[in-house]
């Protein structure tokens, strides 16, 4: 499934606080590698350096799984950047159940949501009779400028 990105129109101004980039994929439960793939390459251009980059495609990682981990079907993931800030969300079709009797998540949903807490800003999980939303957010950090010129990190191939 190709991905979708969208720029501003040239010559446009970009709304004062909207996003900046938007980019769109469609994926299924194991397209996780083209997934994470393609929160890096995001990543990279969002300005994400040092431990920011790998964080970020965790969170996203992690938030895929949530939507697409207990059945198949089609998931979308959305990326953008707004000021200094990143943000994903991740709709799928699929809905995440208690487990019955003790009313709460499985082990693997409680470690993914733990992850989430740890790496993001915000992060929340809402899941209706008919699908699943994952919405979270990291600060950008600016990072320093070398003193001797050369960049900290080469770009993701």
């Amino acid at each position: 499934m190709k991905p979708r990105t969208r720029d501003w129109p040239a010559g446009g101004e970009k709304p004062a606080g909207g996003p900046h980039w938007i980019a769109e994929r469609k994926f299924r439960r194991g397209d996780a590698p083209e997934v994470r793939r393609f929160a890096q390459a995001f990543g990279w251009r969002a300005s994400l350096r040092g431990g920011q980059l790998p964080d970020f495609v965790l969170a996203v990682n992690e938030a895929a799984a949530s939507v697409t981990a207990r059945r198949p079907g089609t998931a979308r993931v959305r990326l953008w950047s707004a000021g200094t800030r990143v943000y994903c969300e991740v709709h799928g079709d699929a809905i995440i159940k208690r487990d019955i009797g003790g009313g709460r998540h499985g082990e693997v949903e409680a470690l993914r949501r733990y992850v989430l807490r740890r790496v993001c800003d915000y992060f929340r999980v809402a899941s209706g009779p008919d699908d699943t939303r994952v919405l979270l957010t990291m600060a950008v950090r600016r990072a320093a400028r070398d003193p001797s010129g050369r960049a900290g990190m080469r770009r993701p191939r």
